[in-house]
Order: structure tokens, then C-alpha cells, then sequence
């Protein structure tokens, strides 16, 4: 086992254009230090590249079908989605691993980790989407010390103009300053081999404003408050001869047009609205939108709270299932006069072929309505087979009115997720052109299939995040693994090398170095 410590800066979303653009302007010498010393390299992300599945294969090396997290949510036989988080008991994460062999850790707020480990030697504050828990005193005395409970949930603030995003701005940086206090607190009193401390505000600021002329103003102080403690982390780090490693899930790009998927899925006839909603879209005015605000904020009421993943799924499948009847029913007439955005409950499933749902990114998930749901109208696996193959042809022919491909990209979800049995996988997953997002909700009963992004989707994922090396007690080949094609998977066999441990992950992704 290696004496060497190690420690793991994470961020959110952190993709390397912003970094090698910015660095020097904003004297982020916590960057520089890995362009300049060490390595400083693009790592691609899961598909889709979300928070939700890339922070659990960094954990654990493996794909979503294995650890259990295909996104925020997953579909249910009964086309409801529920909540998922990251639970170690499917796939255990790298510092539970290290702490069975004796290397004390501490893990600072990773993202999709909501229950703090219950394995001795590791102090964990767990992380975003959910307020923080702790797994010792220890690490929750100092969280009380410095009044932190988590990452701010202002999200529905912003949304509303109650929090501008320079105030937005200001409160993320203060998170993000009261993390790297704590966690230096922690480290210079405590015996740890390992030290994870994952920053996720990022990803909020650059959701909200990368598509601003003056959208530098706004996230790039973030950068900057991470940096600073990065520089004292390396400084720390050179004293002790120690390695630090730097990760992020995915990167972030402006986004400049949405496309409805399912708007195409529909107007190509693969799938079907019910009735009603068709009825109330085709004589829609302004009765119709009256109606259909009240039901979006009552459903907004019903599966959110703030920003936070608290929807109506957690109830018991049986109940839930009423719900969505008892909404279908009462809703389904409602529509605005162009714009409707759709529900689980809007679909006529005995008629649909295909639909998108969950993802919401640059990389739309589509499902066949197969006999893994209810109403499954694809039975024969040969008539599967045929509409997948129809369906991946399609989208590669979809072009704007300039003649430009939409999606550069599609992917098979069979040999992707590899038969998962941990939820009900996409078939078909959609890479958009860059600067678009997949939007798997909107529809436009004037059939159009473009619209600007709201507030909340101004910046969304690229398939890149980052990976950086820099190491003062060993020599390390920096160029040559700046030179590998590196994914998230690659990042649990390199910290369990690193303290001597053999991986026991996927092994087409073995360690980095």
C-alpha cells in the first residue's frame, strides 16, 4: 500500500475550455499549476453526460447499468418516473474501498451521494441533491461551526427574479468558501490518506448564464474561489509529497436552440397524445392557456420542492399510480395556444411506438414502448429491432432550415447499458450538434420544432469534463496520459492503484496510471 496521500479536488460540470481560456486573466494559479506542472486533460463523461450517472461511475469505475443511476430519475413500468440516488450497497464507491484496507478518508459533499458511508475510517458530509447528513461527530461539529447544510437551494429564486444572478453569483461563491474552510479544517486535524472534496455550484451558475454576453461575470469567480483553495491544497500537498487529482463529470457548453424530440417523435407518428389534449391543443386560446398555467404550477407544486428531486414517486407504486390517473384525468384538456409542455399522462401509449423522456441535455434517451411497460405496443423483438434500427436512421436525417444535421450522433442503449436489470434503460440515445439541447418535453401545435431556452437551460453538458495530475512525491508520465483517451470509468481503478489495492471494476477501464 502507498503511504502517499492523496487528494481529489472535484467539480461539477467543469469543462477545460473555460479553464485553459481563463486561468491566467482571473490568476487561477490553482489551475495553472496542473497546465504548467502536471496534466491537464479532456475525460468523456457517461451518456447521457449528467450529474446523475457521471458522479456514481467516477465512485464506482463502471457504466449506469451497473451501478444503478441511468440519471436524476428512471422510468417505471407505468411511464411515471422516480427518484434515483447513488446507493453503495448496488456498487460500492472507491473510499469505502480504501477504508477497508486502512486508508482513513474524507469525503466532502460528492455529488449523488446522499447517504454518508457507515464504514469506519471515513468522515463524509454527503452531498447534492439532498441536504447534508453526516457520518460522525466529528465532521458534523464542523459543519455546525460553519452553519453549512449544504449546497444553497435558490434555484426556484433565481427562476422567479427573487435572486438575481449576481446575487446568485455571490451566494454560490460563499458555499463554495465555507467548503474549503471546512475541509482545510479537517485535513489539518485529521490522519487521512485520502481526501475527496467535490464542489457541485458550478454547474447551477453556468445552467443559468453561459448563453449572457456577460456570463464570465458570473461563473468564473466560482472558478476562482475553488482555485484558491486548490493553490493551498497543492502548496499542502508539496510539503507532504503527496498527488492531487482533479475530476469533473462532465462540461458545460451555451446552448442557443432547443429541439423538441418529441415534438418529432410526434409529428413522424411514432408517438401519440391522447385524445383530449389534441382536442384542447387544436382550439386552444386563451381559456386553454389560463388553464393550462394553473395546471403546470400545480404540478410544480406536486413534484418539486425548490430545485430539490422530492417528487410524488416516492409514494408507494400503488398510490402513485392513482395519482398519475387522477391528474390524467382532471389535466389532460389543458394546453397554451402554441406551446404545451407534456406529461407522462399526455401520451396515448396504446398508440406510441416511441417516446423521450428523462433526459433534458444535449443528448436525448428514447424509449420503445415495449413490453417493459404497461401499454407496450412493441411486442415482437424483431419489430423492436426493426423500429430501433428505422428510429437511429431518422434522427441522423434530421436537418433545420439551413440545411444542417441536428443530431451528430446515436447510440445504442442495449450496448451501452448491457441488459441492465437496475431500471428500464433507454433504447436509443441522441447526441445533439453543439450549442443545442434535446428538450424531451416541449411541443409546438404549429409542428415547429425549435425554441430558445428558458432561463434555466441558457448553459447545459458537453460530453468532456476534465481530469488533471499533479503528483510531488513521484514521477509521473504527464504526457502520455495527457496523450490516453480518458472516461469517468478510468478514475476508481487509478485511486485504488494508487494506495496499492487491485481494482475490481470494469476492465476495458483500467487505471490511468
Amino acid at each position: 500500500m502507498a503511504d502517499e496521500t492523496l487528494y481529489i479536488i472535484g467539480i461539477d460540470s467543469a469543462p477545460l475550455w473555460i479553464i485553459k481560456r481563463f486561468h491566467r486573466g482571473m490568476r487561477m494559479r490553482g489551475f495553472s499549476e496542473f497546465i504548467e506542472r502536471g496534466a491537464l486533460t479532456d475525460m468523456e463523461s457517461t451518456m447521457p453526460p449528467m450529474t446523475g450517472p457521471s458522479w456514481p461511475s467516477i465512485y464506482t469505475g463502471v457504466r449506469p447499468g451497473r451501478h444503478g443511476v441511468p440519471e436524476f430519475l428512471r422510468m417505471e413500468p407505468n411511464y411515471t418516473k422516480s427518484v434515483v440516488y447513488y446507493d453503495a450497497a448496488v456498487r460500492r464507491p472507491f473510499w469505502d474501498t480504501l477504508a477497508t484496507n486502512g486508508v482513513r478518508c474524507l469525503v466532502m459533499t460528492p455529488a449523488m451521494a446522499v447517504t454518508p458511508s457507515s464504514v469506519d475510517g471515513v468522515d463524509m458530509i454527503s452531498g447534492f441533491p439532498l441536504p447534508a447528513r453526516f457520518s460522525s461527530q466529528r465532521v458534523k461539529a464542523v459543519a455546525k461551526e460553519y452553519a453549512f447544510s449544504g449546497e444553497p437551494e435558490i434555484e426556484a429564486d433565481m427562476k422567479s427574479g427573487k435572486v438575481t444572478l449576481r446575487e446568485a453569483s455571490s451566494i454560490y461563491l460563499k458555499s463554495i468558501r465555507t467548503r474549503s474552510e471546512m475541509s482545510r479544517e479537517l485535513i489539518e486535524t485529521g490522519k487521512y490518506g485520502m481526501a475527496f472534496i467535490c464542489f457541485t455550484e458550478t454547474d447551477r451558475m453556468q445552467h443559468f448564464s453561459m448563453n449572457m454576453p456577460d456570463w464570465q461575470s458570473y461563473v468564473l469567480p466560482l472558478y476562482k474561489g475553488i482555485s484558491d483553495f486548490m493553490e493551498w491544497l497543492e502548496h499542502r500537498a508539496g510539503e507532504e509529497g503527496a498527488t492531487v487529482m482533479l475530476v469533473s463529470d462532465h462540461g458545460a457548453q451555451p446552448i442557443r436552440e432547443k429541439f423538441l424530440m418529441n415534438g418529432w417523435l410526434i409529428n413522424k407518428g411514432y408517438a401519440k397524445l391522447r385524445p383530449e389534449l389534441e382536442a384542447s391543443i387544436a382550439s386552444s386560446g386563451s381559456r386553454g392557456t389560463v388553464r393550462y398555467a394553473v395546471r403546470e404550477k400545480l404540478l410544480k407544486a406536486v413534484n418539486r420542492s425548490g430545485s430539490r428531486k422530492v417528487l410524488y414517486d416516492k409514494l408507494p407504486k400503488s398510490i402513485k399510480g392513482m395519482a398519475k390517473a387522477a391528474m390524467a384525468k382532471t389535466l389532460a384538456g389543458a394546453s397554451a395556444e402554441d406551446y404545451t409542455r407534456l406529461h407522462d399522462f399526455d401520451y396515448d401509449m396504446a398508440g406510441t411506438r416511441a417516446f423521450a423522456s428523462v433526459a433534458n441535455c444535449p443528448v436525448a434517451t428514447i424509449f420503445i414502448n415495449d413490453g417493459r411497460f404497461d401499454s407496450g405496443r412493441v411486442v415482437k423483438p424483431s419489430d423492436k429491432r426493426a423500429l430501433k434500427r428505422e428510429l437511429m436512421k431518422e434522427l441522423l436525417d434530421i436537418k433545420d432550415g439551413d440545411g444542417r444535421r441536428v443530431i451528430v450522433k446515436v447510440y445504442d442503449g442495449d450496448d451501452y447499458y448491457e441488459g441492465t436489470k437496475l431500471f428500464i434503460a433507454p433504447d436509443i440515445m441522441a447526441e445533439a450538434r453543439e450549442g443545442c439541447l434535446l428538450d424531451s418535453f416541449g411541443y409546438l401545435k404549429s409542428g415547429g420544432l425549435f425554441i430558445k431556452p428558458e432561463m434555466a437551460k441558457r448553459g447545459d453538458h458537453l460530453r468532456n469534463g476534465i481530469f488533471g495530475l499533479l503528483s510531488y512525491g513521484r514521477e509521473l508520465d504527464y504526457d502520455r496520459i495527457a496523450d490516453k483517451k480518458l472516461y469517468v470509468y478510468n478514475v476508481e481503478p487509478t485511486v485504488l492503484k494508487h494506495f496499492g489495492i487491485k481494482p475490481d471494476n470494469d476492465r476495458r477501464y483500467g487505471p490511468i496510471f
